[in-house]
């Protein structure tokens, strides 16, 4: 996290730095990133803070979460959400991938249920980028408070 933190500083205050990540980086940033935290570097703190959080099997469970279901939400709303940037099939992904990777880590129903759901309306935060620190925390605190 730390290194993510130091490369980040320096990409948004250094023209130079950006341009030289940029290239390592094949191209990863999105346009909209150039002023901006990237989606990488929330990703990373969103992980951070479920760890330092949560018990290890609550934070594992919600990283997987992110790891699965928010890339199932892009895809599925970006080929079938008719062009909104939030979509209900990308939201209806989110769940359903949600829904499994708990199931697969052993969670209850009940919290299956309620954490999947969880992590759909945390997805469909209207700010860019803040979903990648909305899913997991949201899917981390509902799956604490439940057990």
């Amino acid at each position: 996290m730390a290194i993510a933190a130091v490369a980040e500083t320096a990409r948004l205050a250094s023209p130079r730095v950006a341009a030289a990540l940029t290239r390592v980086a094949w191209g990863a940033f999105r346009p909209a990133e150039a002023h901006r935290p990237s989606g990488a570097a929330t990703l990373a703190l969103g992980y951070a803070l479920v760890w330092w959080l949560f018990p290890p099997t609550v934070a594992e469970a919600a990283i997987v979460v992110t790891a699965l279901a928010d890339p199932a939400a892009a895809l599925v709303g970006s080929r079938f959400g008719r062009g909104a940037a939030k979509s209900v099939p990308g939201s209806l992904a989110c769940v359903g991938v949600a829904a499994v990777a708990l199931a697969v880590l052993r969670f209850p129903p009940a919290a299956l249920v309620v954490a999947a759901v969880g992590a759909a309306a945390a997805e469909r935060t209207p700010w860019r980028g803040t979903d990648n620190l909305a899913v997991p925390l949201v899917v981390g605190a509902l799956l604490h408070w439940l057990q």
